[in-house]
């Protein structure tokens, strides 16, 4: 029964990634969290260097990150297709988050959309 843990730190996006199996929310609450936090500091910087719209997409995109990984978290047992359809407007949020931050030089944006970007190949690969 070591079958959960081990494999997950080791194996990275290749064994379980096909599987769709909706048991094991744990990779998906820990992606949309980095998310969540990367897009929160982006929106702080933002905010101070009066890159409002930026600041907003930014706290838009934490709030649902964070919502999504919340119910993911309560361990509900949720039919495949509602997990799924979460993870695909994350998707969607964090593509429009990324893009944003990519139209602005400075590095908290350049951490920000590529943190958006890795939350939301994991949530598309998820969902499919």
């Amino acid at each position: 029964m070591h079958h959960g843990h081990e494999e997950e730190h080791a194996g990275g996006a290749g064994a379980g990634g096909a599987s769709g199996q909706g048991g094991d929310h744990g990779p998906h609450i820990a992606e949309l969290e980095r998310c969540a936090t990367a897009c929160r500091e982006c929106a702080a910087a933002d905010t101070r260097e009066g890159m409002l719209d930026c600041a907003a997409m930014c706290e838009a995109c934490a709030e649902l990150c964070t919502a999504v990984a919340g119910i993911l978290r309560r361990g509900a047992a949720l039919p495949q297709e509602t997990v799924s359809a979460l993870l695909a407007a994350c998707a969607s949020m964090c593509r429009a988050c990324a893009a944003e931050c990519r139209r602005h030089d400075a590095d908290h944006c350049r951490e920000c959309a590529d943190a958006c970007e890795r939350c939301a190949e994991h949530c598309e690969m998820a969902a499919a």
